[in-house]
């Protein structure tokens, strides 16, 4: 199991593929740019094979968007560093 961490935006060729190397039990948290995934549909199939997706509420904000237009749940800053914590491997 492995934390990956997505901070760059879907226009960015190497998010996608720290994407697509996300394995069932994995978790994927989006911070940054990254956030704008949050809104996309197609990301909604990570859900389904297994991985776990969070979204940093400030940055999505930060952005313009709220909490409730996210396709999967924000976390805080706290909540970041809680699935830190958790994980041993870590992919940024």
């Amino acid at each position: 199991m492995a934390l990956i961490i997505i901070k760059k935006s879907p226009k960015e060729n190497i998010s996608n593929r720290m994407i697509e190397i996300a394995s069932p039990g994995d978790i994927i948290l989006f911070v940054q740019d990254g956030v704008l995934y949050a809104i996309e549909e197609k990301t909604k199939d990570l859900i389904k094979n297994g991985v776990s997706v969070f979204v940093l509420k400030e940055d999505l904000e930060a952005r313009g968007y709220s909490e409730n237009i996210s396709l999967f749940p924000c976390v805080n800053y706290d909540g970041w560093v809680e699935l830190i914590e958790k994980n041993e491997k870590i992919i940024s």
